[in-house]
């Protein structure tokens, strides 16, 4: 207990003097691990002395994503997901193994051992789960399809891991029924949490939901029940994966919104004691160490794309949605020092190819922690230095997804998200005509299917580039607007947004939205002609309804009146809602 004391306070220390100077949090972690661990303050001479305990914070991440998880639309994402999570592992791993083969027969070492490039090459291909899903889900993006693409592959990678774990003590003559039986316990795991969740947990959860403590109880004991059957000695399946399997069960349950935001706080403190036990792990560093580590990382980095950019690429997945994907898993994984520290105890590899390889997870931790956070900047920096360098315009800008040729479309909605959803909607039901008067652009490639029987004009582009909304709409618009609020857009605000409008679209009226009253004033300062504040719009709806309600009085008739009122407003929703159902689905 003394031990958590210390390092949650170093950790804390750490973090807040990072947080004033604009850095990651989990860079601060990393930190206090170090500052209170072996190489530090040595007040924590090992990184096991808190690392069971920490590992809990793990659990309870994957079990939060697998209750954000739709199943339904992964598996819309069908070959993209089945088949880069299938393969990235394979194709990632063989590349690096041979790349590290290669340069230990040109003289570089990477360790005693005989199988030390092997380990290299093959757990470097497997990225970290705590990492990407903890920051995904701090951007509010694990649902989007880039997430979803990543936290597929992540799923895959997983099952991969235990496949490793499962051969390496038979490193040199691995066995293929031990594949096989991995496979079958997985997919027995995964049978037994649907039936318990269908038939059990339903009528358990029912007669609990009275009590929001009881519930809370509950949902942990269905993740750590799930947990229990997969470390049976017979079966030997991780607790990470049991976790997520138990999320997933318990996603489609209304309750399933309450458990995240319960769990949230829980987890935060076990996340928190994970990262410090990392810190702890990083050793005292020497040249030859780190300079292996940058080495490393650095074939990682390169290999990621053909793992996975190549690969979506070849399926004919969107560029953006390879881009977003492979730098949102180009670190290392926490398995990696498991496989390792596993490999040392078997006699596979010696303590310095371990070392090498926690510089290399140190370094790509600290470089996601910027880089998946800037995803779509480095996306955009991408695709517009190598169009610069091709001679041609980004990719898809201005391919609409239906020929509306000849049409002139002066509404312009960059971006699609649920006002705009909502919106489109309403158009649909009350004037049909703004329906062809209306061009979206956007990067998310399902919207097209879900307005196929609208009148709308959907193209798919970067909204961030002047040059590709230039070429995706010709013509000046009346209307240009904005109904994302910055909370939701990535690398991108809406005062950016505005100035992208005016310099494309002098003439128009820019309409943009704000998440405050102050961020509000600055758009009209730089000359928005209406700036969206969602919750003015609904204080002055609410504001109005009860007026009208407050001055009715008390007699029959006057309750009728009230009645009306709110009937109106009934069937006014519900006449919305029954159009918007199938376009708000897509956000």
């Amino acid at each position: 207990l003394v031990h958590v004391a210390f390092s949650v306070l170093g950790a804390g220390l750490i973090a807040f003097m990072v947080y004033i100077l604009g850095q990651p949090l989990i860079l601060g972690y990393l930190l206090g691990g170090v500052l209170v661990g072996p190489i530090g303050l040595k007040i924590v001479k090992n990184h096991e002395e808190i690392a069971a305990l920490s590992s809990l914070g793990l659990i309870f991440l994957l079990f939060m994503v697998g209750l954000e998880l739709n199943v339904r639309e992964l598996l819309k994402m069908g070959r993209l997901v089945l088949c880069t999570g299938a393969l990235q592992f394979p194709l990632c791993a063989g590349v690096q193994i041979c790349t590290f083969m290669g340069l230990q027969a040109a003289g570089l070492n990477f360790g005693k051992g005989d199988y030390a490039a092997l380990y290299c090459g093959m757990t470097c291909a497997i990225s970290s789960t705590m990492i990407v899903c903890k920051t995904l889900s701090e951007m509010n993006d694990s649902s989007s399809p880039p997430g979803r693409l990543t936290i597929g592959i992540l799923i895959f990678q997983d099952i991969w891991a235990i496949i490793v774990l499962a051969i390496q003590p038979n490193m040199a003559n691995p066995e293929v029924t031990g594949i096989l039986k991995t496979f079958a316990f997985i997919v027995g795991l995964i049978a037994v949490a649907m039936l318990y969740a269908k038939f059990v947990m339903p009528a358990v959860l029912y007669f609990a939901s009275k009590s929001l403590e009881l519930m809370l109880v509950l949902a942990l004991t269905w993740c750590f029940f799930i947990c229990c059957i997969a470390v049976l000695p017979f079966i030997g399946l991780g607790m990470e994966l049991a976790s997520l399997i138990a999320g997933v069960a318990l996603a489609t349950f209304p309750y399933s919104t309450e458990f995240n935001g319960k769990i949230k706080n829980i987890r935060d403190f076990f996340i928190t004691l994970f990262f410090v036990s990392l810190g702890m792990q990083i050793p005292v560093p020497t040249l030859q160490a780190i300079s292996m580590g940058i080495l490393i990382a650095g074939v990682v980095l390169l290999f990621r794309w053909l793992g996975i950019y190549s690969v979506v690429r070849m399926l004919r997945g969107p560029a953006d949605l390879a881009t977003l994907a492979t730098v949102n898993l180009s670190q290392v994984s926490e398995f990696a020092l498991v496989i390792c520290s596993l490999g040392v105890s078997y006699g596979h590899i010696q303590e310095d190819t371990l070392t090498m390889i926690i510089w290399t997870f140190a370094i790509l931790a600290i470089m996601s922690s910027y880089t998946i956070g800037n995803n779509r900047a480095i996306f955009r920096f991408l695709a517009h230095t190598f169009n610069r360098i091709l001679g041609r315009h980004a990719e898809a800008a201005g391919e609409s997804v239906e020929n509306h040729e000849g049409e002139h479309r002066d509404i312009v909605l960059l971006g699609f998200h649920r006002i705009a959803a909502s919106l489109i909607a309403n158009f649909a039901s009350e004037r049909i005509d703004l329906l062809k008067r209306t061009h979206i652009i956007d990067c998310n490639t399902e919207i097209a299917e879900v307005l196929n029987d609208k009148s709308v004009k959907v193209s798919y582009a970067d909204i961030a580039e002047s040059e590709v909304l230039e070429h995706t709409h010709h013509g000046m618009p009346k209307l240009v607007v904005s109904t994302i609020p910055d909370s939701l857009l990535h690398g991108l605000t809406n005062l950016q947004l505005l100035k992208t409008m005016k310099e494309v679209w002098p003439d128009a009226k820019h309409v943009v939205t704000a998440d405050t009253r102050g961020d509000a004033s600055m758009m009209y300062a730089a000359g928005a002609s209406y700036v969206l504040r969602v919750e003015q719009i609904c204080a002055t709806k609410l504001h109005n309804l009860i007026a009208q309600a407050a001055d009715i009085g008390e007699d029959d008739d006057d309750h009728d009146a009230a009645n009306e009122i709110f009937d109106s407003e009934k069937l006014g929703d519900m006449k919305f809602k029954r159009g918007a159902t199938k376009i708000l689905s897509v956000v």
